[in-house]
């Protein structure tokens, strides 16, 4: 379905404020992580704030409770904040800490809840419009891609950024920006599976985040996503456009489990390309094993050719988190980009 709604500067819609609304006992739910707030019109505002709006527990909880508990109450969900950033994703410290205290099963757990919630947020019975602006990285990137539609700002950075630590996108990043490219590239008519995961491992390998707007619908989102004007909050935007995915009858399929992947085959594909990179000392050693934890992820896992489930794709991104965060250079990578705020390259 393409939407009729556009980015028309000489468009504007009634201002959304947030505070008042909250004033006003607008609230639905809220914990200390994220609020959920009716905006009227049947249509909820799911709005972090943690510190940068980074994700936690409470924000997923939220994000959850808006579906799960709120579809009786709202027809649609917009995700937006008016705060410095959209979010900038993961918790590094805590993930550090978390790590060198051993306590992997629970990390494991803490990513299969966010995991499990973007596909909520996919799958579930109501339309959920993300509105990102400034920083939307991480974590945060994987909740933008999971959502029905995308109204972005002009400004918008977003990326898939866990490989300049070390990690790998594990909430389902991953699998969903593989699927998103592969839809791409066959709009394109370009049928070619490898070509097209070859631009899905450089650009995750590469940690890129878009330079503006344009540039991130260019490289992560969709041809029925939109980027308002520069300037232009994406909120009440984002609202007309859930609004008209009610009125039209928005609806979506259940998880795909026909998605095609090369296997083994497409496997000694990248390996030989990342022998490549490694003898020519564009990445590290170990770039070189998170290169390979990527190219096993998009390629379905150390199988034959054949189809995968996006279930097997969650799994495989588990997996490799939790290898790769139990790793010393990626536990160094964590503490001195806190440290210094830049990436090592060890």
């Amino acid at each position: 379905m393409i939407s009729t709604i556009t980015a028309n500067s000489e468009t504007s819609y009634p201002l959304i404020d947030i505070e008042e609304l909250k004033r006003k006992g607008k609230v639905f739910r809220e914990n200390a992580g994220a609020s959920v707030i009716d905006i009227g019109d049947k249509i909820a505002l799911v709005e972090f704030h943690t510190k940068a709006n980074s994700l936690t527990g409470d924000i997923t909880d939220m994000l959850s409770a808006a579906v799960q508990e709120g579809v009786e109450k709202f027809d649609a969900i917009v995700i937006g904040n008016r705060g410095r950033h959209f979010s900038a994703g993961a918790n590094l410290s805590m993930l550090l800490e978390s790590a060198r205290a051993g306590k992997y099963k629970e990390m494991e757990q803490t990513m299969r809840q966010l995991q499990e919630t973007n596909m909520l947020l996919k799958y579930g019975p109501v339309p959920v419009v993300a509105a990102p602006f400034s920083n939307a990285l991480g974590g945060g990137a994987e909740i933008v891609l999971h959502s029905s539609r995308v109204v972005a700002a002009e400004d918008l950075h977003i990326g898939l950024v866990e490989a300049g630590v070390g990690l790998i996108p594990a909430g389902g990043g991953t699998k969903e920006f593989r699927l998103r490219a592969l839809s791409n590239f066959a709009e394109e008519g370009n049928t070619d599976l490898i070509s097209a995961l070859q631009n899905v491992f450089k650009t995750i390998l590469s940690a890129k985040v878009s330079g503006n707007g344009d540039e991130a619908k260019h490289l992560f989102l969709a041809n029925t996503d939109i980027v308002v004007p520069f300037k232009q909050s994406p909120i009440e935007l984002a609202k007309q456009v859930a609004l008209e995915l009610v009125q039209t009858g928005y609806h979506i399929a259940g998880p795909k489990t026909d998605i095609p992947v090369p296997g083994r085959t497409g496997i000694s594909i990248f390996q030989n390309r990342i022998d490549h990179m490694l003898d020519s000392k564009a990445i590290t050693e170990h770039d070189a094993v998170i290169a390979l934890h990527i190219a096993k992820i998009l390629c379905g896992g150390d199988v034959p050719s054949g189809i995968a489930t996006e279930q097997q794709f969650l799994d495989l991104e588990r997996e490799a988190f939790i290898s790769l965060l139990s790793t010393q250079k990626t536990q160094e990578r964590i503490e001195f980009l806190l440290k210094n705020n830049k990436p090592l390259h060890n």
